[in-house]
């Protein structure tokens, strides 16, 4: 990430030599107008303004896919099918696997390793947030605040609506894994813990942006969709469901939210303010960006 240089309240005196004329000369020194003081700018991403932040960005997802062109939705249909077909090929395989090769051991690590798809994400998120707002580290806060909005949307707009739709039984059901029933109930398809885990990652690197970071943001967001795995509560196509839809909310969130950010420092303000002294004639122009 290329650091940012920031430019606030800059002020540009510029002394504008006037010739003096007689009804000038007698103007007292106290009669000027004194400059008028600039506001601070309100924070934008301050606590009560997140949810303001989070009605946009998620008016920005929903109307996304209208900007996009044919060859963008010609790469998702076929990453969807290419995913979807080899996961929906090895969910029965796999599932067997992880039934034979079932470990009390195995099953407490999945159950740790889980944790962190779920309560333990939603933790990191607020440390992060609330550690950048006691360190007055903008850069820090943004991070937390970009994986809370992205978690919301990805969870409310995309993986519980089609967990809804699809209807999909987990492995634990026994029902198979090509059972799928609309409205029925079913919670299997996409993973929850898959895409929020998913959403965490991608907008840790993003913001990151160095390749150590995003392996190890990554690798640990893979684990989780393993241990849902292994307790059996998904199939593999679910798992890459949950990816896919993390990766896609997290990153286009921080894409937005860093525009947003960009946008509002490049504000330009000027104010003109005239001098009037006993001695001196001039103005004062203020520019703030």
């Amino acid at each position: 990430m290329r650091p940012a240089i920031h430019f606030q309240n800059l002020g540009l005196s510029l002394l504008l030599p006037c010739l003096a004329t007689p009804l000038w000369a007698q103007a007292p020194a106290n009669d000027g107008p004194s400059p008028a003081p600039v506001q601070a700018k309100p924070d934008p991403e301050a606590f009560p303004r997140l949810p303001r932040l989070l009605v946009r960005d998620t008016i920005h997802m929903v109307t996304r896919p209208a900007d996009w062109e044919a060859s963008d939705w010609k790469q998702l249909g076929l990453g969807a099918v290419a995913m979807l077909g080899a996961g929906l090929a090895l969910d029965a395989p796999l599932d067997r696997a992880f039934a034979r090769n079932a470990r009390p051991s195995w099953d407490n690590l999945a159950k740790n390793v889980e944790t962190l798809g779920g309560t333990g994400s939603i933790i990191l998120a607020g440390g992060i947030y609330l550690g950048g707002a006691a360190l007055k580290d903008p850069a820090l806060r943004a991070v937390g605040i970009d994986a809370g909005m992205a978690m919301v949307i990805a969870q409310l707009t995309l993986t519980l609506p089609l967990k809804a739709l699809a209807g999909r039984s987990r492995p634990s059901a026994g029902e198979g894994s090509s059972h799928f029933k609309p409205l029925s109930g079913g919670q299997s398809f996409p993973s929850g813990h898959t895409t929020q885990a998913f959403v965490l990652a991608s907008v840790i690197s993003a913001h990151a942006d160095q390749p150590w970071v995003t392996g190890v943001s990554y690798g640990l967001a893979t684990l989780v969709g393993v241990a849902r795995m292994e307790r059996r509560g998904h199939f593999l196509s679910d798992v890459l469901g949950g990816a896919a839809i993390g990766t896609l909310v997290g990153r286009e969130v921080v894409r937005f939210n860093q525009s947003l950010r960009s946008s509002a420092k490049g504000d330009v303000k000027v104010s003109f303010q005239p001098l009037v002294g006993a001695d001196y004639r001039g103005a004062t122009l203020r520019v703030s960006f």
